[in-house]
Protein backbone atom coordinates (compact mmCIF):
# COMPACT_ATOMS: atom_id res chain seq x y z
CA UNK A 1 0.00 0.00 0.00
CA UNK A 2 1.59 3.38 -1.13
CA UNK A 3 0.49 6.43 1.30
CA UNK A 4 0.76 9.81 0.85
CA UNK A 5 1.16 13.16 2.63
CA UNK A 6 -1.72 15.63 2.62
CA UNK A 7 -1.44 18.33 -0.13
CA UNK A 8 -1.11 20.77 2.66
CA UNK A 9 2.09 19.39 4.13
CA UNK A 10 4.52 22.14 4.71
CA UNK A 11 7.71 22.90 7.20
CA UNK A 12 5.27 22.69 9.91
CA UNK A 13 3.02 20.09 9.42
CA UNK A 14 5.87 17.09 8.31
CA UNK A 15 5.46 14.24 10.47
CA UNK A 16 8.80 13.90 12.20
CA UNK A 17 8.65 10.26 11.45
CA UNK A 18 9.63 11.19 7.70
CA UNK A 19 13.20 12.68 8.18
CA UNK A 20 14.07 9.96 11.05
CA UNK A 21 13.25 7.07 8.17
CA UNK A 22 15.66 9.33 5.62
CA UNK A 23 18.61 9.77 8.51
CA UNK A 24 17.87 5.94 9.12
CA UNK A 25 18.47 4.66 5.64
CA UNK A 26 21.29 7.49 4.82
CA UNK A 27 23.22 6.04 8.06
CA UNK A 28 23.02 2.36 7.22
CA UNK A 29 24.25 3.54 3.77
CA UNK A 30 27.14 5.36 5.20
CA UNK A 31 28.01 2.28 7.18
CA UNK A 32 28.95 0.01 4.19
CA UNK A 33 31.71 2.34 3.58
CA UNK A 34 33.01 2.90 6.92
CA UNK A 35 32.39 -0.22 9.44
CA UNK A 36 34.78 -2.20 7.49
CA UNK A 37 37.70 0.32 7.02
CA UNK A 38 39.68 -1.12 10.11
CA UNK A 39 40.14 -4.43 7.77
CA UNK A 40 41.15 -2.21 4.83
CA UNK A 41 44.96 -2.96 5.59
CA UNK A 42 44.28 -6.69 6.95
CA UNK A 43 42.97 -7.41 3.62
CA UNK A 44 46.08 -7.48 1.50
CA UNK A 45 46.88 -10.74 3.68
CA UNK A 46 43.60 -12.19 3.46
CA UNK A 47 43.38 -12.05 -0.44
CA UNK A 48 47.07 -11.82 -1.03
CA UNK A 49 47.27 -9.07 -3.03
CA UNK A 50 48.28 -5.00 -2.29
CA UNK A 51 47.11 -1.92 -0.98
CA UNK A 52 45.97 -0.80 -4.18
CA UNK A 53 43.63 -3.34 -5.44
CA UNK A 54 41.76 -2.94 -1.37
CA UNK A 55 41.50 0.72 -2.07
CA UNK A 56 39.58 -0.21 -5.26
CA UNK A 57 36.78 -2.06 -2.99
CA UNK A 58 36.34 1.79 -2.04
CA UNK A 59 37.19 3.65 -5.55
CA UNK A 60 34.68 1.50 -7.61
CA UNK A 61 32.16 1.35 -5.04
CA UNK A 62 32.38 5.35 -5.27
CA UNK A 63 32.31 5.65 -8.85
CA UNK A 64 29.12 3.15 -9.08
CA UNK A 65 27.23 4.95 -6.48
CA UNK A 66 28.00 8.11 -8.68
CA UNK A 67 26.44 6.91 -11.68
CA UNK A 68 23.69 5.54 -10.67
CA UNK A 69 21.89 8.40 -9.04
CA UNK A 70 22.03 9.93 -13.21
CA UNK A 71 19.50 7.64 -13.75
CA UNK A 72 17.36 7.42 -9.52
CA UNK A 73 16.78 10.68 -9.94
CA UNK A 74 14.19 10.80 -12.87
CA UNK A 75 12.88 7.18 -12.48
CA UNK A 76 12.38 8.81 -8.72
CA UNK A 77 10.51 11.59 -10.68
CA UNK A 78 8.51 8.78 -12.77
CA UNK A 79 7.62 6.49 -10.38
CA UNK A 80 7.61 8.04 -6.95
CA UNK A 81 10.13 8.37 -4.28
CA UNK A 82 9.14 5.65 -2.17
CA UNK A 83 9.38 2.54 -4.63
CA UNK A 84 12.83 3.52 -5.99
CA UNK A 85 13.84 4.25 -2.48
CA UNK A 86 12.45 0.26 -1.76
CA UNK A 87 13.78 -1.21 -4.36
CA UNK A 88 17.71 0.11 -4.07
CA UNK A 89 17.05 -1.39 -0.52
CA UNK A 90 16.67 -4.33 -1.09
CA UNK A 91 19.58 -4.62 -3.86
CA UNK A 92 21.75 -3.28 -1.18
CA UNK A 93 21.28 -5.94 1.26
CA UNK A 94 21.60 -8.52 -1.21
CA UNK A 95 25.15 -6.73 -2.32
CA UNK A 96 26.15 -6.54 0.94
CA UNK A 97 25.86 -10.23 1.88
CA UNK A 98 27.88 -10.84 -1.46
CA UNK A 99 30.45 -8.85 0.12
CA UNK A 100 30.24 -10.91 3.19
CA UNK A 101 30.41 -14.22 1.07
CA UNK A 102 33.48 -12.92 -1.19
CA UNK A 103 36.10 -15.44 -1.68
CA UNK A 104 38.92 -13.07 -3.43
CA UNK A 105 39.41 -9.47 -3.90
CA UNK A 106 38.03 -9.52 -7.53
CA UNK A 107 34.77 -10.79 -5.88
CA UNK A 108 34.79 -8.35 -3.10
CA UNK A 109 35.41 -5.44 -5.94
CA UNK A 110 32.44 -6.73 -7.44
CA UNK A 111 30.16 -6.69 -4.56
CA UNK A 112 30.99 -3.44 -3.26
CA UNK A 113 30.23 -2.26 -7.12
CA UNK A 114 26.78 -4.03 -6.64
CA UNK A 115 26.35 -1.92 -3.15
CA UNK A 116 27.10 1.29 -5.13
CA UNK A 117 24.85 0.80 -7.78
CA UNK A 118 21.89 0.01 -5.00
CA UNK A 119 22.61 2.15 -1.72
CA UNK A 120 22.90 5.74 -4.02
CA UNK A 121 18.84 5.10 -3.87
CA UNK A 122 18.69 7.02 -0.47
CA UNK A 123 20.78 9.82 -1.72
CA UNK A 124 18.22 11.25 -4.47
CA UNK A 125 15.19 10.13 -2.57
CA UNK A 126 16.60 11.64 0.52
CA UNK A 127 17.41 15.32 -1.14
CA UNK A 128 14.55 15.13 -3.06
CA UNK A 129 12.04 14.64 -0.72
CA UNK A 130 13.56 17.12 2.04
CA UNK A 131 13.26 19.71 -0.49
CA UNK A 132 9.66 19.07 -1.91
CA UNK A 133 8.16 19.39 2.04
CA UNK A 134 10.33 22.32 3.24
CA UNK A 135 11.10 25.84 2.33
CA UNK A 136 14.86 27.38 2.75
CA UNK A 137 14.88 27.90 6.46
CA UNK A 138 12.82 24.68 7.27
CA UNK A 139 15.20 23.05 4.98
CA UNK A 140 18.51 24.31 6.41
CA UNK A 141 17.86 22.96 9.39
CA UNK A 142 16.10 19.41 8.18
CA UNK A 143 19.26 18.71 6.38
CA UNK A 144 21.56 20.13 9.54
CA UNK A 145 19.82 17.73 11.54
CA UNK A 146 19.93 15.16 9.37
CA UNK A 147 24.16 16.11 8.97
CA UNK A 148 24.23 15.66 12.99
CA UNK A 149 22.34 12.35 12.95
CA UNK A 150 24.23 10.47 10.03
CA UNK A 151 27.22 11.77 11.58
CA UNK A 152 26.77 9.08 14.34
CA UNK A 153 27.29 6.52 11.51
CA UNK A 154 30.58 7.00 10.63
CA UNK A 155 32.10 8.08 14.42
CA UNK A 156 30.76 5.31 15.63
CA UNK A 157 31.03 2.78 12.29
CA UNK A 158 34.75 2.59 12.48
CA UNK A 159 34.92 2.06 16.39
CA UNK A 160 32.13 -1.10 16.49
CA UNK A 161 34.25 -2.20 12.27
CA UNK A 162 37.50 -2.34 14.63
CA UNK A 163 36.10 -4.47 17.34
CA UNK A 164 33.97 -6.64 15.40
CA UNK A 165 37.53 -7.57 12.74
CA UNK A 166 39.32 -8.34 16.28
CA UNK A 167 36.43 -10.38 17.52
CA UNK A 168 34.60 -12.36 14.14
CA UNK A 169 36.99 -11.50 11.10
CA UNK A 170 36.46 -8.91 8.99
CA UNK A 171 33.03 -10.47 7.02
CA UNK A 172 31.41 -10.12 10.62
CA UNK A 173 31.10 -6.66 9.17
CA UNK A 174 28.56 -6.64 6.15
CA UNK A 175 26.81 -9.31 8.23
CA UNK A 176 25.80 -6.84 10.78
CA UNK A 177 25.07 -4.21 7.83
CA UNK A 178 22.83 -6.94 5.93
CA UNK A 179 20.90 -7.27 9.49
CA UNK A 180 20.81 -3.10 9.79
CA UNK A 181 19.83 -2.69 6.23
CA UNK A 182 16.81 -5.51 6.42
CA UNK A 183 15.20 -3.81 9.48
CA UNK A 184 15.30 -0.15 7.57
CA UNK A 185 13.56 -2.13 4.51
CA UNK A 186 10.39 -3.12 6.68
CA UNK A 187 10.16 0.27 8.64
CA UNK A 188 10.37 2.33 5.10
CA UNK A 189 7.76 -0.49 3.94
CA UNK A 190 5.90 0.19 6.69
CA UNK A 191 5.63 4.02 7.33
CA UNK A 192 6.98 6.17 4.82
CA UNK A 193 4.62 7.63 2.54
CA UNK A 194 4.79 9.35 -1.10
CA UNK A 195 5.67 12.22 -1.16
CA UNK A 196 5.99 13.26 -5.39
CA UNK A 197 2.49 14.82 -5.87
CA UNK A 198 2.43 14.49 -10.10
CA UNK A 199 4.64 11.54 -11.39
CA UNK A 200 6.38 12.93 -14.37
CA UNK A 201 5.51 10.29 -16.99
CA UNK A 202 7.93 11.31 -19.73
CA UNK A 203 11.01 11.49 -16.93
CA UNK A 204 12.44 8.72 -18.64
CA UNK A 205 12.98 9.83 -21.81
CA UNK A 206 16.34 10.04 -23.38
CA UNK A 207 16.06 13.71 -24.78
CA UNK A 208 14.46 14.96 -21.55
CA UNK A 209 17.45 13.16 -19.46
CA UNK A 210 19.97 14.63 -21.74
CA UNK A 211 17.82 18.10 -21.65
CA UNK A 212 18.11 18.29 -18.12
CA UNK A 213 21.23 17.54 -16.92
CA UNK A 214 23.04 19.57 -19.79
CA UNK A 215 20.84 22.28 -18.21
CA UNK A 216 22.16 22.05 -15.13
CA UNK A 217 25.92 21.62 -16.48
CA UNK A 218 25.64 24.52 -17.76
CA UNK A 219 24.00 26.25 -14.61
CA UNK A 220 27.24 28.10 -12.83
CA UNK A 221 25.22 28.93 -9.40
CA UNK A 222 24.40 25.50 -9.43
CA UNK A 223 27.05 23.79 -10.70
CA UNK A 224 29.23 26.23 -8.09
CA UNK A 225 27.68 24.79 -5.32
CA UNK A 226 27.87 20.72 -6.35
CA UNK A 227 31.31 21.36 -7.50
CA UNK A 228 32.66 22.92 -4.05
CA UNK A 229 30.56 19.64 -2.10
CA UNK A 230 32.89 17.42 -5.12
CA UNK A 231 35.98 18.90 -3.95
CA UNK A 232 35.47 18.60 -0.11
CA UNK A 233 33.88 15.05 -0.22
CA UNK A 234 37.00 14.26 -2.48
CA UNK A 235 38.72 15.32 0.98
CA UNK A 236 36.61 13.15 3.12
CA UNK A 237 37.15 10.19 1.08
CA UNK A 238 40.75 10.49 0.88
CA UNK A 239 40.79 10.54 4.84
CA UNK A 240 38.83 7.73 4.58
CA UNK A 241 40.83 5.39 2.05
CA UNK A 242 44.53 6.77 3.42
CA UNK A 243 44.13 7.39 7.27
CA UNK A 244 43.50 3.33 7.90
CA UNK A 245 46.90 2.18 6.11
CA UNK A 246 48.84 5.34 7.50
CA UNK A 247 47.72 5.35 11.35
CA UNK A 248 47.27 1.19 11.31
CA UNK A 249 50.70 0.60 9.16
CA UNK A 250 52.69 3.78 9.44
CA UNK A 251 52.03 5.27 12.96
CA UNK A 252 51.35 1.49 15.12
CA UNK A 253 47.94 2.14 15.86
CA UNK A 254 45.96 -0.55 16.88
CA UNK A 255 43.52 -2.01 14.89
CA UNK A 256 40.62 -1.51 17.43
CA UNK A 257 42.05 1.61 18.32
CA UNK A 258 42.07 3.43 15.03
CA UNK A 259 38.03 4.10 15.04
CA UNK A 260 38.51 6.16 17.60
CA UNK A 261 40.22 9.03 15.95
CA UNK A 262 38.02 8.80 12.91
CA UNK A 263 35.19 9.61 15.22
CA UNK A 264 37.08 12.94 16.61
CA UNK A 265 36.74 14.31 12.99
CA UNK A 266 32.98 13.12 12.32
CA UNK A 267 31.87 14.41 16.57
CA UNK A 268 33.78 17.84 14.56
CA UNK A 269 30.94 17.28 11.57
CA UNK A 270 28.45 16.95 14.23
CA UNK A 271 29.39 20.46 15.20
CA UNK A 272 29.55 22.16 12.21
CA UNK A 273 26.10 20.78 11.53
CA UNK A 274 24.81 21.86 15.04
CA UNK A 275 25.86 25.39 14.70
CA UNK A 276 23.75 25.57 11.26
CA UNK A 277 20.79 24.67 12.76
CA UNK A 278 20.96 26.97 15.84
CA UNK A 279 21.87 29.60 12.89
CA UNK A 280 19.44 28.68 10.55
CA UNK A 281 16.94 31.71 9.95
CA UNK A 282 19.23 34.55 11.43
CA UNK A 283 22.15 34.12 9.07
CA UNK A 284 22.28 33.83 5.19
CA UNK A 285 23.50 29.81 3.76
CA UNK A 286 26.03 31.73 1.88
CA UNK A 287 28.22 32.85 5.17
CA UNK A 288 27.86 30.11 6.67
CA UNK A 289 29.25 27.97 3.41
CA UNK A 290 32.14 30.40 3.32
CA UNK A 291 32.96 29.71 7.34
CA UNK A 292 32.90 25.61 6.10
CA UNK A 293 35.65 26.27 3.24
CA UNK A 294 37.55 28.18 5.51
CA UNK A 295 37.61 25.72 8.06
CA UNK A 296 37.86 22.89 5.41
CA UNK A 297 41.40 24.64 4.27
CA UNK A 298 42.57 25.30 7.61
CA UNK A 299 42.72 21.53 7.81
CA UNK A 300 44.31 20.82 5.20
CA UNK A 301 47.01 23.66 5.48
CA UNK A 302 47.36 23.09 9.14
CA UNK A 303 48.38 18.68 8.27
CA UNK A 304 50.65 19.95 5.41
CA UNK A 305 52.85 21.98 8.46
CA UNK A 306 52.28 19.02 10.67
CA UNK A 307 54.25 17.05 7.81
CA UNK A 308 56.88 20.00 6.28
CA UNK A 309 57.50 20.11 10.23
CA UNK A 310 58.10 16.35 11.03
CA UNK A 311 55.64 16.77 13.96
CA UNK A 312 52.65 14.07 12.71
CA UNK A 313 51.46 11.97 15.64
CA UNK A 314 47.71 10.35 15.77
CA UNK A 315 46.78 13.29 17.85
CA UNK A 316 48.19 16.04 15.84
CA UNK A 317 46.91 15.22 12.82
CA UNK A 318 43.15 14.44 13.99
CA UNK A 319 43.27 17.92 15.89
CA UNK A 320 44.26 19.08 12.23
CA UNK A 321 41.62 17.18 10.42
CA UNK A 322 38.98 18.33 13.14
CA UNK A 323 39.28 21.59 11.55
CA UNK A 324 38.35 20.03 8.35
CA UNK A 325 35.81 17.87 9.59
CA UNK A 326 33.55 21.61 11.21
CA UNK A 327 34.11 22.88 7.78
CA UNK A 328 32.36 19.83 6.12
CA UNK A 329 29.12 20.27 8.39
CA UNK A 330 28.55 23.74 7.54
CA UNK A 331 29.24 23.33 4.00
CA UNK A 332 26.97 20.18 3.51
CA UNK A 333 23.91 21.76 5.53
CA UNK A 334 24.40 24.81 3.29
CA UNK A 335 25.07 24.07 -0.45
CA UNK A 336 22.61 21.20 -1.03
CA UNK A 337 19.92 23.82 0.05
CA UNK A 338 21.32 26.55 -2.35
CA UNK A 339 22.17 24.05 -5.34
CA UNK A 340 18.40 23.63 -5.20
CA UNK A 341 16.94 27.13 -5.30
CA UNK A 342 18.90 28.18 -8.06
CA UNK A 343 18.63 24.93 -10.35
CA UNK A 344 17.05 25.41 -13.52
CA UNK A 345 16.06 21.74 -13.94
CA UNK A 346 13.16 19.71 -11.40
CA UNK A 347 14.02 18.29 -8.77
CA UNK A 348 14.63 14.69 -9.82
CA UNK A 349 16.98 15.80 -12.00
CA UNK A 350 18.88 18.31 -9.54
CA UNK A 351 18.81 15.97 -6.41
CA UNK A 352 20.55 13.07 -8.78
CA UNK A 353 23.22 15.86 -10.18
CA UNK A 354 23.72 16.73 -6.00
CA UNK A 355 24.24 12.68 -5.31
CA UNK A 356 26.31 11.98 -8.06
CA UNK A 357 28.62 14.53 -8.62
CA UNK A 358 30.16 14.84 -5.05
CA UNK A 359 30.11 10.87 -4.60
CA UNK A 360 32.29 11.32 -8.22
CA UNK A 361 34.51 13.59 -6.43
CA UNK A 362 34.61 11.53 -3.24
CA UNK A 363 35.57 8.78 -5.74
CA UNK A 364 38.48 10.68 -7.39
CA UNK A 365 39.81 11.64 -4.36
CA UNK A 366 40.15 7.64 -3.09
CA UNK A 367 41.56 7.04 -6.84
CA UNK A 368 44.43 9.77 -6.01
CA UNK A 369 45.07 8.33 -2.84
CA UNK A 370 45.28 4.87 -4.79
CA UNK A 371 47.62 6.55 -7.79
CA UNK A 372 50.34 8.48 -5.39
CA UNK A 373 50.39 5.44 -2.40
CA UNK A 374 53.45 5.54 -0.77
CA UNK A 375 52.62 4.82 2.58
CA UNK A 376 52.90 8.12 3.85
CA UNK A 377 50.49 11.13 4.46
CA UNK A 378 51.52 13.25 1.73
CA UNK A 379 48.75 12.32 -0.77
CA UNK A 380 46.14 12.75 1.90
CA UNK A 381 47.41 15.78 2.85
CA UNK A 382 48.06 17.29 -0.51
CA UNK A 383 44.58 16.26 -1.62
CA UNK A 384 42.59 17.98 1.08
CA UNK A 385 44.58 21.24 0.68
CA UNK A 386 44.07 21.40 -2.71
CA UNK A 387 40.65 20.32 -3.03
CA UNK A 388 39.82 22.90 -0.50
CA UNK A 389 41.57 25.97 -2.28
CA UNK A 390 39.89 25.48 -5.34
CA UNK A 391 36.28 25.02 -3.77
CA UNK A 392 37.67 28.69 -2.15
CA UNK A 393 38.56 29.89 -5.46
CA UNK A 394 35.49 29.21 -7.31
CA UNK A 395 33.41 30.25 -4.71
CA UNK A 396 35.01 33.32 -4.86
CA UNK A 397 35.18 33.71 -9.08
CA UNK A 398 31.82 32.99 -9.77
CA UNK A 399 30.05 34.23 -6.65
CA UNK A 400 27.13 32.46 -6.64
CA UNK A 401 25.13 34.06 -3.81
CA UNK A 402 24.49 36.67 -5.82
CA UNK A 403 21.72 34.89 -7.75
CA UNK A 404 18.07 34.71 -6.17
CA UNK A 405 16.14 31.93 -4.82
CA UNK A 406 13.53 30.46 -7.50
CA UNK A 407 15.44 31.98 -10.58
CA UNK A 408 14.39 30.37 -14.20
Amino acid sequence: MTQRLPETAGSVSVPILIPALLIMASAVSILSTDLYTPSLPHLQGVFHTDAGRVQLTMTLNLVAYALAQLFYGPLSDRIGRRPVLLAGMIGFAVASMGCAAAGSIESLIAARVLQGLTACAEAVVGYAVIRELYDEAGAVRVLAAYGMAIALAPAVGPVVGGHMHVWFGWRSNFILLTGLIVLVILLIWRFLPETLKQPDRGALRPRRLLRGYLTLLRDGPFMTYTLIMSLVLGGLFAILTAFPFVFIERLAVPTEQYGYYYAAIVVAFFLGSLVVNRVAGRFASDPLLMAGLGACLLGGLGFTILLLSGLETPVRITATQCFFGFGLGLVFATAPVRAFDVCRAGHGHAAAMLGALPMAGGGLGTFCVVLWHDGSAWPVAMILTLTALMGTAMYLVIRPWRVRAGRG
